[in-house]
């Protein structure tokens, strides 16, 4: 029962398993695992589709780079039942029960026959998704002004050319340092401003990581191990053994913002902290390469961040608070 997830509800009442497929203009939607009908993915076309599901019904879809959200967002405002999974999950299990083929309308109904077998995901709080934007906006324009400062640095490139890249690093920099200040000022007026200055108590953790950690953390992070935050984080090895062989285990890709804005956190507790340096030291003095070593320290900073999350108790008195000067870093 607890495999089948929502789907299970008392014998006197049939619940509707519904499959959406989004694209970025239509919705395939498959009642069932039936017959598809085509909405369009915009406001009356979500409203119509609201009016036109079976009641009572669970809908099943994919996460799908943000066009999923405003259907989402209006079949709960109907009382209906949303639940959007990993699409990695999803096409490995379509591909066990039903087959190889891939189109829009297969995607829908393979939704609606499986969805119900699929782990039910933590649904994040708008607040947290506004939150995200904004950090995702961030973390991207500082790449963004990273891979034109690798342009600008380009031996014998043309003055001009430079002087226009050196320009859009500017502005970029400008963007990212207004949109962290915008962040604060939101956080602090949240109901995550609790977790943002726990992060931050954690030493060595600065404005960046506390960020990530407080917008990227699942919603059920208090129910979840220090183990299951790392591999959600993709700082936990998967083993690739089978009898007598023994494969080498990597990281998995997990939620790559968390692993990049530690990287950072890492090499400083390495130089600062003496539980860094001791772990390192450790790792590398068994021979570990530097990449596998500081991976080591990552997911130690992790455990420490989530276990001060968990207890809800600053890690120490530390100078940083959420009113903390911000710098484009």
């Amino acid at each position: 029962l607890k495999t089948l997830g929502p789907l299970v509800k008392p014998m006197s009442i049939i619940y509707s398993s519904i499959g959406i497929d989004v694209a970025k203009d239509w919705l395939d939607v498959s009642v069932s695992g039936g017959k598809i009908t085509r909405y369009a993915n915009s406001p009356e076309g979500c409203e119509q589709l609201a009016k036109g599901l079976p009641i009572p019904c669970f809908v099943h879809l994919e996460h799908s780079g943000g066009y999923e959200r405003q259907v989402v967002r209006h079949l709960r405002a109907a009382g209906v039942e949303v639940q959007t999974h990993t699409p990695t999950r999803v096409k490995r299990m379509s591909q066990a029960l039903v087959g190889e083929a891939k189109t829009d309308p297969l995607d829908a109904m393979n939704l609606a026959r499986i969805g119900g077998m699929l782990p039910v995901p933590a649904t994040k709080s708008a607040e947290r998704v506004s939150l995200g934007d904004l950090s995702r906006s961030i973390e991207q324009l500082k790449k963004t002004a990273a891979e034109y400062f690798t342009r600008a640095k380009a031996p014998e490139l043309d003055s001009l050319v430079r002087e226009a890249y050196q320009e859009i690093i500017r502005q970029l920099k400008t963007q990212a340092q207004n949109l962290a200040k915008e962040f604060v000022q939101r956080v602090k007026a949240s109901s995550l401003s609790d977790t943002y200055k726990l992060a931050l108590s954690v030493k060595g953790v600065g404005n960046g990581p506390a960020r990530v950690c407080t917008c990227e953390f699942p919603e059920d992070l208090k129910e979840r191990t220090p183990a299951q935050i790392c591999s959600y984080s993709g700082l936990a090895p998967i083993d690739n053994s089978s009898g007598h062989r023994k494969g080498r285990a990597r990281l998995g890709k997990g939620n790559s913002r968390i692993k990049a804005v530690l990287y950072m956190p890492a090499l400083g507790a390495i130089q600062n902290q003496s539980w860094g340096k001791e772990l390192y030291a450790k790792l590398r003095a068994k021979g570990k390469a530097h990449q596998q070593a500081i991976v080591a320290v990552m997911r130690r900073l992790l455990v420490r961040i989530v276990a001060v999350l968990k207890r809800a108790t600053k890690a120490l008195t530390t100078i940083h608070t959420i009113f903390t000067p911000l710098f484009f870093a």
